[in-house]
Parts: C-alpha cells; sequence; structure tokens
C-alpha cells in the first residue's frame, strides 16, 4: 500500500482542490431574496478502483454563504487508511470576493485519532480552536500568512463561484488556503478548451483543461515540502454550469481531476451535480 507520499498527494491534492470537510451549523439567512444552492459529489478512485467518495453542498443567499462537506474512504484501502472527515464554513461574499466567518471540521482516522479544528475569523484574522490542541510553534505560519489565507470550504466555495475567473483564467487563477495548520495555494493555469461528454449523462459541452499546483507556503515539516517538490502534474477538466441567483451567474465545477504516480493514475470524478435543487 502506498506510504505517506501516496496519502500527501490523496489527501492533499485532492483534498486542496474539492476539501477534506466538516459539520458547521451556520447562521440561516432569513432572506427574502432568492438564493442559488449547488450540490456536488466524487468518486476517488486509484487504478481505476474507487477507494473514497466525497461531496460539497453551500447555498448562497443574501450575501451569506454556507457550506458543507464529506470525505470518507471505502473499500480494501479503509482497511489500511481509514479516514473520515466533515466540515463546513461560512461567511460573507461577493461576485468577486470571500469572506469567511467561521470554519469546523472533524476528523477521525480511528477510535483513538480524533482532531477537531475550528477557525474563526475575527476581523479577518483566522483564530485556531483544535481539540486535542497541537502545537503551531514548531512549524510556523506568520499571521500575514494566516490572514491571506481562506479556510478550506471557503477556498472551494471561491473556486466554484469563479471569484477570481475570466476570459483568459476560466478556472481561475488561485485559491489561498489556512487549514488551522498549514498555509498553502491552489493554483490553476488555464491549457484549452475542449469538449466533454460524461458517460454518466451529468455534463456535454465544452470544459476547460487546467492545470492545478499545489504550492506549500509555510506549516510543513521540511520532508513534506521536499516530497512536495516531487508532486507529478495535476490536472482537472471543469464546466461552467449556468444557475439562477449564483454570484456570478453560473458555478465552475469540476468534472474530472487526476494525477499520474509512480504507483498509477489517481482520479476524482463527478457522480452527483445539482443546482437550484435541479439535477445535472
Amino acid at each position: 500500500m502506498p506510504d505517506s507520499y501516496m496519502k500527501i498527494r490523496i489527501g492533499r491534492i485532492l483534498t486542496a482542490t474539492f476539501g477534506l470537510c466538516v459539520m458547521l451549523a451556520g447562521p440561516v439567512s432569513a432572506a427574502a431574496t432568492p438564493g442559488s444552492t449547488l450540490k456536488i459529489a466524487y468518486t476517488i478512485s486509484f487504478w481505476g478502483i474507487p477507494f473514497g467518495h466525497t461531496d460539497f453542498d453551500t447555498t448562497f443567499q443574501d450575501r451569506v454563504y454556507q457550506t458543507r462537506s464529506s470525505f470518507e474512504t471505502s473499500g480494501l484501502v479503509s482497511v489500511f487508511w481509514r479516514s473520515k472527515i466533515d466540515a463546513a464554513s461560512n461567511g460573507y461574499y461577493t461576485a468577486n470576493k470571500i469572506t469567511p466567518h467561521v470554519y469546523d471540521s472533524y476528523a477521525r482516522r480511528s477510535a483513538e485519532k480524533k482532531q477537531r479544528v475550528k477557525l474563526t475569523f475575527e476581523n479577518g484574522t483566522p483564530v485556531l480552536l483544535a481539540t486535542p490542541k497541537y502545537s503551531t510553534t514548531k512549524y510556523p505560519v506568520t499571521e500575514k500568512q494566516k490572514r491571506e489565507g481562506l479556510d478550506p470550504m471557503s477556498a472551494i466555495a471561491a473556486v466554484v463561484t469563479g471569484v477570481t475567473a475570466d476570459a483568459k483564467n476560466p478556472c481561475g487563477t488561485v485559491a489561498p488556503v489556512f487549514d488551522g495548520r498549514r498555509r498553502y495555494n491552489v493554483e490553476f493555469t488555464y491549457i484549452r478548451d475542449v469538449p466533454q461528454k460524461l458517460d454518466n449523462g451529468l455534463y456535454a459541452g465544452t470544459a476547460h483543461l487546467c492545470q492545478i499546483h499545489y504550492r506549500q507556503i509555510a506549516g510543513f515539516k521540511q520532508k513534506i515540502l521536499d516530497e512536495g517538490k516531487k508532486i507529478p502534474p495535476i490536472y482537472g477538466l471543469f464546466a461552467e454550469v449556468p444557475a439562477q441567483n449564483a454570484p456570478n451567474g453560473h458555478y465552475i465545477v469540476a468534472l474530472r481531476v487526476w494525477t499520474k504516480t509512480d504507483w498509477g493514475t489517481v482520479s476524482a470524478d463527478l457522480n452527483a451535480l445539482k443546482v437550484n435543487g435541479v439535477m445535472g
């Protein structure tokens, strides 16, 4: 079974793009204006064999967003690497900015290994509550670096709403992340448009082929930084899905994300899509 290097690729790269996730019940806006919702789910596979799944739900209404997601390993892989993570966040949005308020995640890797991480953003500065507590001084992240990052779930919200996307960068440019321990960027480079038709019928049309760069900034062990430099290219196919009342009138949905490792291809493939309650 792949070692920690494989786990870094799966857990940090695919997760940074879609989000390893949590439960948080954020304040629901009692808004009069119509909102918009997006629900997506992915099957994560290695060598074409599913070993996990992740889902992401978000609501945008009256300048308030709420997200919720989960990730869980399954099948034979879960015998060697068991992981279940629930996460959520809420905050405020405009067409070109995501401003997080609270992020909360709960990870279970065994009966003994559990970790809750909660970030409360006070005037843009994330305040950490971790249970059990862990050291933040051995591999420090500066206060400036923390303020520059979004929590993982809010970073996903920024990607799907296209806050940094434009005609030259249809996948967006960068999603800056601070997860309570580490600071990293998920960066996108547009390659070209390609026709794409999913076998499951969820999408048929033009997709943006982009390369995804996972750039570690602070909070990592030197060994992980060294391994991170060896991560092979990651690619994604992204589609613009129309959505009434979405922040920018559409969502940017990853149809597939993949990377080829020394052991085979790891991929995350879209298996569910619902916009404003209607299946894709």
